[in-house]
């Protein structure tokens, strides 16, 4: 009996080596193009690794179990306003009174940190998703945000959240804004580095310099007080007497190289609002508009190979004549979002609009672009990037139900004085660069 037994389990481990040895073979390694059918790896929420077998390397997305060995390499962008994002004290010489614990919103330390933790959240889960670095943990290489009131806020995101582990490293400094909200730019310290970086002065009356004036920085570009700027206006034509007056946001440039691969410029934009009716606003935004096509097109003249990555809440749509005009004058392309919807009339598939990242009485709105440069589209560059990488992130803890009108509405953290609860009401959108070389 025990012989019996014996020879059996010999028997059976001869043919588990005997697999194994076969598995280990080329001819039995599964290939790029079979990759994800094959059933031999568990479900885990997470890439793995892998070698296919012409020796290319890629990663194998398991919690998909549909797309394959990726053997492009990518990075990812995001832009997101993240509305009246706002320390809890009171700044002397800032309109921010009202986002305090004793103020009309009633800003507390709870209600910030709920904020906090929830923007951090959902900057991880959009480079998990879309992130396939293996050695970037999933981080995103660049995030660009508005509405944030200091230094503070962003220190608290990378430090004092799961952020602190993907190493993020900030480029901001406090504009003239009246309401003390400023653009900022967090880079991964792995997929980035600054070289340099300016803040481009946007108002209404003279102009002064036509060039970016840079400061030179090797690592950290956290230090803000030695900083150049461009002051950039546009001439006096028929404008209304306030606009003389009027300073907004800066505009922030950054030069850096994106994984030691090739240069990009990167610029975060928030420029001013509708408020008072598009009319009497739109000067202010034709200002911003003319400051930063003065410095996209003072780069592309010293290099018309330059990658440039311009993104922001322009507070205007696509298909508006100002964001027209400033696409002809940088030559720069502003990136559109579409899915693909089988049609019913014919065999093909149709390319449909996404609904845009702001919802304005009951009507979705376009006004958080990415605008890229012709260079940055090629795929025979080092890194390049085209509409079918910009996706809108639409994640359901980001949205509620619109009561007002049909469907769903981005869920803002206030509705008037009212707290609500959410993050934002804009929602980020995201663009992924692609590694070619």
């Amino acid at each position: 009996m025990r012989w019996v037994i014996l020879s059996k389990i010999i028997i059976t481990t001869t043919v588990i080596f005997s697999q194994a040895d076969n598995f280990a073979t080329a001819d039995r390694f599964p290939s790029a193009d079979n990759f994800a059918s094959t059933e031999r790896f568990p479900s885990a929420d997470n890439f793995a690794y892998a070698e296919s077998q012409s020796g290319k390397l890629g990663f194998y997305n398991r919690r998909s179990g549909g797309t394959g060995l990726v053997n492009e390499i990518g990075y990812t962008v995001i832009f997101w306003n993240l509305e009246n994002f706002f320390d809890t004290r009171f700044d002397e010489g800032r309109e921010d009174g009202h986002f305090t614990p004793s103020g009309e919103m009633r800003w507390s330390r709870s209600r910030f940190i709920k904020k906090r933790n929830g923007i951090a959240k959902t900057i991880i889960d959009i480079g998990v998703k879309h992130q396939k670095n293996i050695d970037t943990w999933g981080f995103p290489a660049l995030i660009g945000f508005a509405e944030i009131e200091n230094r503070y806020v962003l220190n608290q995101l990378i430090y004092e959240t799961p952020l602190a582990m993907g190493s993020y490293s900030i480029v901001h400094r406090d504009s003239p804004d009246r309401r003390g909200i400023d653009v900022a730019l967090l880079f991964c310290k792995r997929q980035f580095r600054p070289l340099k970086n300016s803040f481009i002065r946007v108002t209404t009356g003279g102009f002064k310099g036509d060039e970016v004036i840079e400061t030179d920085k090797e690592d950290e570009v956290n230090e803000t007080d030695k900083e150049d700027e461009l002051i950039a206006n546009v001439k006096e034509d028929e404008v209304i007497a306030e606009v003389n007056t009027y300073v907004t946001r800066e505009i922030l440039y950054c030069k850096g190289v994106l994984h030691d691969l090739d240069t990009l410029h990167v610029f975060v934009n928030h420029w001013p609002s509708k408020y008072g009716g598009e009319r009497r606003s739109a000067p202010y935004r034709e200002a911003a508009a003319d400051a930063l096509a003065r410095v996209c097109d003072s780069i592309l003249k010293k290099n018309s190979k330059a990658n440039i990555i311009v993104m922001g809440d322009f507070n205007d749509t696509p298909d508006s004549r100002l964001i027209k005009d400033f696409e002809q004058r940088s030559t720069l392309k502003v990136m559109r979002s579409y899915h693909k919807r089988r049609s019913i009339f014919s065999k093909g598939e149709q390319l449909i609009k996404n609904r845009g990242t702001i919802k304005f009485k009951g009507e979705w709105e376009m006004i958080d672009m990415f605008f890229v440069s012709d260079n940055l589209q090629d795929k025979n560059e080092p890194i390049s990037t085209d509409n079918e990488h910009f996706t809108i992130y639409y994640a359901n803890y980001l949205m509620e139900r619109d009561r007002f009108y049909t469907g769903n509405k981005p869920k803002r953290t206030y509705i008037g004085p009212r707290y609500n609860g959410g993050l934002s009401d804009h929602l980020p959108i995201i663009l992924r660069i692609n590694r070619n070389w």
